[in-house]
């Protein structure tokens, strides 16, 4: 717990808007342990969607290669929230997202939609089931960090300029935009079948159901999944959280591989380089 007081304390001395990469890569370290659940509600989110599940169906991506799709999302973010939007690996990452994007014909709309479901999500978790209790500086952080990836991987717009503005925003689109559709519960089942695979085999089924618990019920319904009973509901909320109140997962060990490190290994057991990143070769590229 020490090195988890010495963020905070680190925290509190930063400014969100210099500092709001910093501020966001230490808001994660604390809350690693339950933000799987923000991958989930993400990736759901967009399938629920019809305009955004036709073009991901297209590319075969989670219905075919969910653990790539994963990991280079996972690798590619990661590059700009380690490195920035300066001349260096952050920029050639967010480049390579944004040429990967322009190949499709993708919203205004839907960048905005996802560029503010990130940072409302992983908030909103790290509020019901974190260990302690978020500031303001992580909470402003976490805005201007989406906002700059969301320009620099293709968005024509800015995000808005407050939480508040992005949560009416978010609200308004989902309820025009979802829409059930075949594809989105292939994506959805591609994906969740992957995620299962992220837990110790034993938890792998009541981890399932506790995480999907958890996502709102319209974009499950969107997804072609049933909503949870109540009861079932109260159970995932608690279990949630436990985990939560354990506090953060434990600082990496020099010289041993992470747990990140071992999921992107899965993939590219020799190494990647950033060519390797997004759609396999030969697939599907048209909506």
């Amino acid at each position: 717990m020490r090195r988890s007081q010495d963020r905070s304390r680190r925290i509190a001395t930063l400014d969100p808007e210099t500092d709001h990469r910093e501020i966001t890569s230490l808001f994660y370290l604390d809350f690693a342990t339950i933000m799987l659940l923000q991958a989930v509600t993400g990736n759901l989110m967009t399938f629920a969607v019809p305009r955004m599940s036709r073009i991901l169906s297209a590319t075969g991506q989670f219905e075919r290669h969910a653990a790539k799709r994963f990991v280079d999302t996972s690798l590619l973010t990661g590059a700009v929230l380690e490195h920035g939007l300066q001349p260096g690996p952050g920029r050639d990452a967010a480049r390579h997202v944004n040429a990967m994007h322009r190949k499709y014909p993708i919203h205004p709309d839907d960048f905005i939609a996802v560029g503010c479901d990130a940072p409302l999500m992983s908030l909103e978790i790290a509020d019901r089931f974190g260990w302690r209790e978020v500031s303001a500086i992580e909470r402003e952080a976490l805005r201007i960090h989406y906002s700059a990836e969301a320009r620099a991987f293709g968005s024509h717009r800015p995000l808005p300029g407050t939480l508040p503005e992005m949560r009416a925003f978010r609200e308004e689109y989902l309820q025009e935009q979802i829409a059930y559709e075949p594809q989105n519960r292939r994506l959805a089942d591609g994906f969740m079948t992957y995620v299962a695979t992220l837990v110790p085999r034993p938890l792998r089924p009541p981890a399932t159901s506790v995480l999907l618990a958890q996502v709102e019920p319209r974009v499950l319904e969107g997804c072609g999944y049933p909503v949870p009973s109540g009861s079932r509901k109260r159970i995932s909320d608690g279990l949630m959280r436990a985990i939560g109140r354990l506090g953060p997962a434990p600082d990496p060990v020099p010289g041993k591989p992470s747990p990140v490190d071992r999921i992107v290994a899965s993939v590219y057991p020799h190494g990647w380089t950033l060519n390797d990143l997004g759609p396999v070769p030969g697939e599907r590229h048209r909506c």
